[in-house]
Protein backbone atom coordinates (compact mmCIF):
# COMPACT_ATOMS: atom_id res chain seq x y z
CA UNK A 1 0.00 0.00 0.00
CA UNK A 2 1.36 3.49 -0.57
CA UNK A 3 0.06 5.62 1.44
CA UNK A 4 2.37 9.17 0.37
CA UNK A 5 -0.99 10.50 -1.62
CA UNK A 6 -2.72 10.82 1.72
CA UNK A 7 0.09 11.65 4.06
CA UNK A 8 -0.04 15.43 5.87
CA UNK A 9 2.00 17.26 8.28
CA UNK A 10 0.54 16.39 11.67
CA UNK A 11 1.49 19.82 13.10
CA UNK A 12 0.01 22.30 10.68
CA UNK A 13 -2.30 19.64 8.63
CA UNK A 14 -0.36 20.94 5.30
CA UNK A 15 0.74 18.92 2.26
CA UNK A 16 4.16 17.39 2.47
CA UNK A 17 7.72 17.42 0.33
CA UNK A 18 9.45 14.17 -0.67
CA UNK A 19 12.82 14.66 0.52
CA UNK A 20 15.94 12.68 1.30
CA UNK A 21 14.05 9.82 1.84
CA UNK A 22 11.50 11.59 3.97
CA UNK A 23 8.91 14.22 3.68
CA UNK A 24 9.43 18.19 4.69
CA UNK A 25 6.44 20.56 5.12
CA UNK A 26 7.23 23.89 3.78
CA UNK A 27 4.86 25.90 6.34
CA UNK A 28 6.20 24.92 9.95
CA UNK A 29 9.68 23.36 8.48
CA UNK A 30 9.26 19.99 9.85
CA UNK A 31 11.26 17.21 8.56
CA UNK A 32 9.89 13.55 9.03
CA UNK A 33 11.55 10.61 8.28
CA UNK A 34 11.20 6.83 7.25
CA UNK A 35 13.80 5.29 9.92
CA UNK A 36 13.90 1.22 10.75
CA UNK A 37 11.49 0.42 8.15
CA UNK A 38 8.51 2.89 9.64
CA UNK A 39 7.08 6.22 9.13
CA UNK A 40 7.73 8.54 11.64
CA UNK A 41 5.67 11.70 12.40
CA UNK A 42 6.17 12.07 16.26
CA UNK A 43 5.83 15.73 17.17
CA UNK A 44 7.03 14.83 20.99
CA UNK A 45 10.76 16.86 21.14
CA UNK A 46 11.15 13.99 23.65
CA UNK A 47 13.42 11.59 21.38
CA UNK A 48 11.23 8.13 22.36
CA UNK A 49 13.86 6.68 19.74
CA UNK A 50 16.10 6.70 22.44
CA UNK A 51 14.62 4.21 23.97
CA UNK A 52 14.87 1.25 21.25
CA UNK A 53 17.40 -1.32 21.61
CA UNK A 54 17.65 -1.17 25.58
CA UNK A 55 15.25 -4.34 26.01
CA UNK A 56 12.34 -5.31 27.36
CA UNK A 57 13.51 -5.04 30.58
CA UNK A 58 16.00 -2.00 30.54
CA UNK A 59 18.88 -3.46 32.05
CA UNK A 60 17.29 -5.55 34.76
CA UNK A 61 19.47 -8.00 33.92
CA UNK A 62 19.01 -10.80 36.93
CA UNK A 63 15.60 -9.97 36.70
CA UNK A 64 15.61 -10.84 33.04
CA UNK A 65 17.59 -14.20 32.96
CA UNK A 66 15.32 -15.73 36.31
CA UNK A 67 12.16 -14.26 34.13
CA UNK A 68 13.56 -15.89 30.92
CA UNK A 69 15.55 -19.04 32.37
CA UNK A 70 13.05 -20.09 35.11
CA UNK A 71 11.58 -23.68 33.97
CA UNK A 72 7.95 -22.19 32.65
CA UNK A 73 5.63 -25.01 34.95
CA UNK A 74 7.61 -22.78 38.26
CA UNK A 75 6.73 -19.48 37.36
CA UNK A 76 3.82 -17.78 38.42
CA UNK A 77 0.49 -17.20 36.03
CA UNK A 78 1.54 -13.31 35.71
CA UNK A 79 5.13 -14.23 35.30
CA UNK A 80 4.30 -16.27 32.23
CA UNK A 81 2.13 -13.65 30.99
CA UNK A 82 5.33 -11.49 30.99
CA UNK A 83 8.13 -13.76 29.85
CA UNK A 84 5.53 -13.94 26.75
CA UNK A 85 6.04 -10.15 25.75
CA UNK A 86 9.47 -10.30 27.00
CA UNK A 87 9.84 -12.97 24.01
CA UNK A 88 8.03 -10.55 21.96
CA UNK A 89 10.45 -7.64 22.62
CA UNK A 90 13.11 -9.84 21.84
CA UNK A 91 11.99 -11.26 18.71
CA UNK A 92 12.04 -14.49 19.85
CA UNK A 93 8.43 -15.37 17.43
CA UNK A 94 8.32 -19.30 17.69
CA UNK A 95 8.47 -19.00 21.57
CA UNK A 96 6.31 -16.01 22.13
CA UNK A 97 3.78 -17.94 20.10
CA UNK A 98 3.68 -21.18 22.32
CA UNK A 99 2.99 -19.82 25.15
CA UNK A 100 1.45 -16.37 24.72
CA UNK A 101 -2.14 -18.19 24.35
CA UNK A 102 -2.01 -19.99 27.48
CA UNK A 103 -0.23 -17.82 29.75
CA UNK A 104 -3.42 -15.83 29.86
CA UNK A 105 -5.32 -18.11 31.76
CA UNK A 106 -4.42 -17.85 35.73
CA UNK A 107 -3.87 -14.21 35.19
CA UNK A 108 -7.52 -13.32 33.77
CA UNK A 109 -11.27 -15.12 34.77
CA UNK A 110 -12.45 -17.36 32.75
CA UNK A 111 -15.33 -15.00 32.21
CA UNK A 112 -12.70 -12.10 31.13
CA UNK A 113 -10.73 -14.27 28.15
CA UNK A 114 -14.11 -15.56 27.12
CA UNK A 115 -15.76 -12.06 26.54
CA UNK A 116 -12.87 -10.72 25.19
CA UNK A 117 -12.35 -13.63 22.31
CA UNK A 118 -16.09 -13.25 21.54
CA UNK A 119 -15.36 -9.58 21.40
CA UNK A 120 -11.93 -9.59 19.05
CA UNK A 121 -14.37 -12.11 16.82
CA UNK A 122 -17.21 -10.00 16.88
CA UNK A 123 -14.88 -6.53 15.48
CA UNK A 124 -13.13 -8.62 13.15
CA UNK A 125 -16.34 -9.53 11.77
CA UNK A 126 -17.64 -6.39 11.42
CA UNK A 127 -14.22 -4.83 10.09
CA UNK A 128 -14.53 -7.43 6.99
CA UNK A 129 -17.90 -6.66 5.90
CA UNK A 130 -15.48 -3.05 5.23
CA UNK A 131 -14.66 -1.69 1.69
CA UNK A 132 -11.30 0.66 1.31
CA UNK A 133 -8.72 1.67 3.85
CA UNK A 134 -8.43 0.56 6.88
CA UNK A 135 -6.46 1.72 9.70
CA UNK A 136 -5.70 -0.22 12.72
CA UNK A 137 -5.11 2.72 16.27
CA UNK A 138 -3.11 2.18 19.27
CA UNK A 139 -1.31 -1.41 17.60
CA UNK A 140 0.78 -2.42 20.28
CA UNK A 141 1.65 -5.65 20.00
CA UNK A 142 -1.02 -6.05 16.93
CA UNK A 143 -3.33 -8.31 18.62
CA UNK A 144 -6.49 -7.16 16.76
CA UNK A 145 -4.13 -6.61 13.38
CA UNK A 146 -2.74 -10.66 13.76
CA UNK A 147 -6.44 -11.80 13.56
CA UNK A 148 -7.46 -9.06 10.60
CA UNK A 149 -4.40 -9.99 8.97
CA UNK A 150 -5.02 -13.59 9.25
CA UNK A 151 -9.28 -13.44 8.25
CA UNK A 152 -8.55 -11.61 5.30
CA UNK A 153 -6.22 -10.84 2.29
CA UNK A 154 -6.17 -7.03 2.74
CA UNK A 155 -3.66 -4.35 2.98
CA UNK A 156 -3.53 -2.27 6.32
CA UNK A 157 -2.51 0.93 8.18
CA UNK A 158 -1.30 0.41 11.28
CA UNK A 159 -0.68 3.68 13.79
CA UNK A 160 0.75 3.59 17.65
CA UNK A 161 3.19 6.37 19.12
CA UNK A 162 5.77 4.09 20.80
CA UNK A 163 8.84 3.13 18.21
CA UNK A 164 9.74 0.47 20.51
CA UNK A 165 6.49 -1.24 20.22
CA UNK A 166 6.48 -0.61 16.13
CA UNK A 167 9.64 -2.03 15.75
CA UNK A 168 8.96 -5.12 17.56
CA UNK A 169 5.40 -5.33 15.53
CA UNK A 170 7.56 -4.69 12.31
CA UNK A 171 9.76 -7.50 12.78
CA UNK A 172 7.28 -9.28 13.73
CA UNK A 173 4.98 -8.99 11.16
CA UNK A 174 8.01 -9.65 9.01
CA UNK A 175 8.59 -13.06 11.02
CA UNK A 176 5.10 -13.82 9.95
CA UNK A 177 5.18 -12.55 6.16
CA UNK A 178 2.85 -9.99 6.55
CA UNK A 179 5.26 -7.19 6.39
CA UNK A 180 4.03 -6.17 2.88
CA UNK A 181 0.68 -6.08 3.96
CA UNK A 182 1.15 -3.21 6.49
CA UNK A 183 2.09 0.44 6.14
CA UNK A 184 3.46 1.71 9.52
CA UNK A 185 3.13 4.57 11.26
CA UNK A 186 4.48 5.88 14.35
CA UNK A 187 2.53 9.05 15.43
CA UNK A 188 -0.11 10.44 18.45
CA UNK A 189 -3.85 9.70 17.78
CA UNK A 190 -4.54 13.93 18.57
CA UNK A 191 -2.47 14.40 15.39
CA UNK A 192 -2.66 12.07 12.55
CA UNK A 193 -0.52 12.76 9.29
CA UNK A 194 -3.10 12.10 7.27
CA UNK A 195 -5.85 14.07 4.91
CA UNK A 196 -8.91 14.79 5.48
CA UNK A 197 -11.46 11.59 5.25
CA UNK A 198 -8.65 9.93 4.12
CA UNK A 199 -9.47 6.46 6.00
CA UNK A 200 -12.42 4.67 5.86
CA UNK A 201 -12.60 2.63 8.74
CA UNK A 202 -10.54 3.15 12.12
CA UNK A 203 -10.50 0.34 14.08
CA UNK A 204 -8.58 -0.17 17.31
CA UNK A 205 -8.89 -2.86 20.44
CA UNK A 206 -8.86 -1.58 23.99
CA UNK A 207 -6.33 1.75 22.73
CA UNK A 208 -9.32 4.06 23.75
CA UNK A 209 -9.03 2.80 27.35
CA UNK A 210 -5.41 3.12 27.23
CA UNK A 211 -5.48 6.59 26.66
CA UNK A 212 -5.59 9.94 28.79
CA UNK A 213 -8.02 12.44 27.18
CA UNK A 214 -10.55 11.50 24.70
CA UNK A 215 -11.99 14.64 23.00
CA UNK A 216 -8.62 15.83 20.77
CA UNK A 217 -8.57 11.79 19.52
CA UNK A 218 -12.06 11.54 18.91
CA UNK A 219 -12.31 15.04 17.03
CA UNK A 220 -9.02 14.14 14.91
CA UNK A 221 -9.95 10.70 14.04
CA UNK A 222 -13.46 12.16 13.12
CA UNK A 223 -11.58 14.17 10.89
CA UNK A 224 -9.22 11.87 9.08
CA UNK A 225 -11.78 8.84 8.72
CA UNK A 226 -15.77 7.85 7.59
CA UNK A 227 -16.32 4.93 10.15
CA UNK A 228 -15.17 4.37 13.52
CA UNK A 229 -14.94 -0.19 14.53
CA UNK A 230 -13.97 -0.18 18.21
CA UNK A 231 -13.80 -3.26 21.00
CA UNK A 232 -14.01 -0.85 24.46
CA UNK A 233 -14.21 -2.40 27.40
CA UNK A 234 -16.12 -0.30 30.06
CA UNK A 235 -17.26 0.34 33.64
CA UNK A 236 -20.60 1.20 35.29
CA UNK A 237 -20.98 4.28 36.13
CA UNK A 238 -19.96 3.97 39.99
CA UNK A 239 -17.03 1.74 39.85
CA UNK A 240 -14.65 1.86 42.64
CA UNK A 241 -11.72 1.23 39.62
CA UNK A 242 -12.50 4.63 37.91
CA UNK A 243 -11.15 6.16 40.72
CA UNK A 244 -8.03 5.44 39.06
CA UNK A 245 -8.12 6.70 35.46
CA UNK A 246 -7.53 10.19 34.31
CA UNK A 247 -10.34 10.86 32.22
CA UNK A 248 -13.83 8.72 32.68
CA UNK A 249 -15.32 8.90 29.66
CA UNK A 250 -13.05 6.60 27.99
CA UNK A 251 -14.35 4.01 30.50
CA UNK A 252 -18.12 4.51 30.80
CA UNK A 253 -20.11 3.32 27.79
CA UNK A 254 -22.41 6.16 27.55
CA UNK A 255 -19.83 9.25 28.57
CA UNK A 256 -18.06 7.44 25.75
CA UNK A 257 -20.53 7.55 23.37
CA UNK A 258 -21.60 11.48 24.22
CA UNK A 259 -18.60 12.39 23.45
CA UNK A 260 -18.08 10.83 20.04
CA UNK A 261 -21.19 12.64 19.34
CA UNK A 262 -20.06 15.62 20.56
CA UNK A 263 -17.54 15.68 17.80
CA UNK A 264 -19.76 15.09 14.79
CA UNK A 265 -20.10 10.95 14.87
CA UNK A 266 -23.56 8.78 15.44
CA UNK A 267 -22.52 5.95 17.81
CA UNK A 268 -23.91 2.46 18.78
CA UNK A 269 -22.92 0.18 20.99
CA UNK A 270 -23.48 -3.02 20.47
CA UNK A 271 -21.91 -6.83 20.97
CA UNK A 272 -21.83 -5.94 24.81
CA UNK A 273 -20.73 -8.80 26.97
CA UNK A 274 -20.20 -8.50 30.40
CA UNK A 275 -17.67 -10.40 32.31
CA UNK A 276 -16.75 -10.45 36.19
CA UNK A 277 -12.99 -9.59 36.66
CA UNK A 278 -10.35 -9.79 39.27
CA UNK A 279 -7.02 -7.78 39.85
CA UNK A 280 -4.44 -9.27 37.80
CA UNK A 281 -1.90 -11.13 40.29
CA UNK A 282 1.16 -9.57 41.25
CA UNK A 283 4.31 -10.98 39.33
CA UNK A 284 6.55 -12.79 41.95
CA UNK A 285 10.14 -11.74 40.25
CA UNK A 286 8.59 -8.19 38.98
CA UNK A 287 6.71 -7.20 42.26
CA UNK A 288 3.96 -5.63 39.04
CA UNK A 289 0.19 -6.75 38.04
CA UNK A 290 0.38 -7.24 34.28
CA UNK A 291 -2.93 -4.52 34.26
CA UNK A 292 -2.86 -1.53 36.30
CA UNK A 293 -7.15 -1.79 36.37
CA UNK A 294 -9.31 -3.47 38.07
CA UNK A 295 -7.72 -2.05 41.53
CA UNK A 296 -10.92 -4.08 43.23
CA UNK A 297 -13.02 -6.77 41.56
CA UNK A 298 -15.39 -5.44 39.28
CA UNK A 299 -17.32 -6.29 36.04
CA UNK A 300 -15.96 -5.22 32.84
CA UNK A 301 -18.25 -4.37 29.75
CA UNK A 302 -16.92 -5.89 26.11
CA UNK A 303 -18.72 -4.13 23.89
CA UNK A 304 -18.21 -3.15 19.94
CA UNK A 305 -18.56 0.64 19.39
CA UNK A 306 -19.70 1.51 15.72
CA UNK A 307 -19.60 5.57 14.73
CA UNK A 308 -19.91 7.19 11.62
Amino acid sequence: MKVESILQCPSCETSLKIRNQGFFCDKCDRQYSKRAGLYDFLLSGEDQWARVGKGFMNGQEEMERRLLETPLEELSPSDRLIRAVALWFKGDFEEYEKIAKESLKGVYTDEYNDAMKKSFDNTVDLVRQEEGIVLDLATGMGGLLQKLLSSTERDFISVDISPTSSLSLLQYLRFRNWDNRVVQLIADAAHLPLRDKSIDVITTAVGFQNMQDAEPVFKEIRRVSRKLVALCIFMDKGDTNLAFVKDKSLHVADLFKKELEKVGWSASLENTLRACVEPTPQSEILGIRPDRIPVVPTVFEFTTVVAE
